[in-house]
C-alpha cells in the first residue's frame, strides 16, 4: 500500500462540524485560510488563533484583498503574536486584511514587527487591515507602514468602529495619515484608542494632506478618549486630529505640533498632565468596557 503525501499533509487548521469555523494553529494554516478567502466570493468563516504566528520572509496577501472577496467573518487572534507581516506592491487594500465587510470583526490581534508598503496612489494601508467597514477592537500594532491614506491599525474605517487599539508605529502617507488611523468616514466610532509612534504625511504640497497624532481626517465621524504621543509632520497636521468634521470628545496629545485640528488637549506636563488626561477619558470612557491606567509614563488600557 502507499500513501498520498500530498492528502497526509497537514494544512495548519481544523475546521468546525458546520464548516464555519477555522481554527488555525501553523503560520502555514493562516497562509491556507487567507488563500480560500481570496478565492470565494466573500466567504463566510471564522478564523481562531491557537497559538503565535511568524509571517517572516512572507510577501503577504491580504486576508479579503478586495471588494468582492472582503472578510465577513470573525477573526479572533486569540492575543497571540504575529509576527514579520511583510506587504508590497501595489494593493488597493493593504495589511493583515484588506477590505473587511460591514459584518465582519476583527479583534484580539498583537502584531509586532510588520512592515507594509503600498504603492497604490489611491489605497489604503493599515497594520490590521488597509479598509474597514466592519468591527476591529483589542488589536495593537508595532513596526512602519506607508501608503497613501494610511494608519498605524486601520487605513480607512467606513462606518463601524475601532475600539481599544494602539500602536507604535512609524506611520507615512501621501494623502491622509493618522497614527490609530488614516481617515474615520460615514458615522465611524473610535474609541479609547492610542498611538505612540510618529505620523508624516508627504508630498509636493499642491494639495491637501493631512496628518494627525491619532486619526488623519475625520469625517461625519466620532473619536472618543484618544491620545497620541509621537511627533506629527507634514503639510496640514494636529497633535491628535488633522482635520475634524465631526465629534472629538477627551482626546490629547503630547509631542509637536502644538496645536489640533479637532478640538483635543495638550498634555504640556504643567497646566495638563497624563494623569488629568487619564481622569478626563475614564470619564468618557464609563459604562464602555475599556479604562486607562497611569503606571508609567504614558497611560494604556485595561479591559474591562
Amino acid at each position: 500500500y502507499t500513501v498520498s503525501l500530498a492528502a497526509a499533509k497537514d494544512p495548519g487548521y481544523t475546521v468546525s462540524e458546520d464548516g464555519k469555523t477555522y481554527t488555525v494553529y501553523t503560520d502555514e494554516g493562516l497562509r491556507n485560510v487567507a488563500k480560500l478567502v481570496n478565492e470565494e466570493w466573500k466567504l463566510d468563516i471564522n478564523i481562531t488563533l491557537t497559538g503565535d504566528i511568524d509571517l517572516t520572509g512572507i510577501d503577504w496577501t491580504p486576508i479579503g484583498k478586495g471588494y468582492n472577496h472582503q472578510y465577513t467573518g470573525t477573526f479572533d487572534g486569540g492575543t497571540y503574536t504575529i509576527t514579520g507581516l511583510t506587504v508590497t506592491g501595489s494593493y488597493k487594500y493593504a495589511g493583515l486584511f484588506g477590505d473587511i465587510d460591514e459584518n465582519g470583526t476583527v479583534k484580539n490581534v498583537v502584531m509586532e514587527g510588520v512592515q507594509i508598503t503600498s504603492d497604490n496612489s489611491s489605497g489604503y494601508a493599515g497594520g490590521v487591515a488597509g479598509n474597514s467597514w466592519g468591527n476591529i477592537e483589542n488589536c495593537s500594532v508595532s513596526g512602519s507602514v506607508s501608503g497613501s491614506d494610511v494608519g498605524g491599525v486601520v487605513g480607512y474605517q467606513l462606518v463601524g468602529s475601532i475600539t481599544g487599539c494602539s500602536s507604535s508605529a512609524t506611520v507615512k502617507g501621501m494623502n491622509r495619515a493618522g497614527g490609530v488611523v488614516g481617515v474615520t468616514n460615514n458615522g465611524a466610532i473610535l474609541t479609547a484608542c492610542y498611538a505612540t509612534g510618529d505620523v508624516t504625511v508627504e508630498n509636493d504640497g499642491t494639495s491637501n494632506a493631512w496628518a494627525g497624532g491619532v486619526v488623519g481626517s475625520n469625517a461625519y465621524s466620532t473619536v472618543i478618549a484618544c491620545y497620541a504621543a509621537g511627533n506629527v509632520s507634514g503639510n496640514i497636521v494636529g497633535g491628535a486630529v488633522g482635520v475634524n468634521y465631526a465629534n472629538v470628545t477627551a482626546c490629547y496629545w503630547s509631542g509637536l505640533p502644538d496645536n489640533d485640528n479637532g478640538g483635543a488637549t495638550k498634555v504640556d506636563g504643567t497646566t495638563v498632565t497624563w494623569q488629568t488626561a487619564v481622569d478626563a477619558m475614564n470619564a468618557a470612557l464609563s459604562g464602555k468596557g475599556w479604562q486607562y491606567e497611569l503606571t508609567g509614563a504614558l497611560p494604556t488600557l485595561k479591559k474591562q
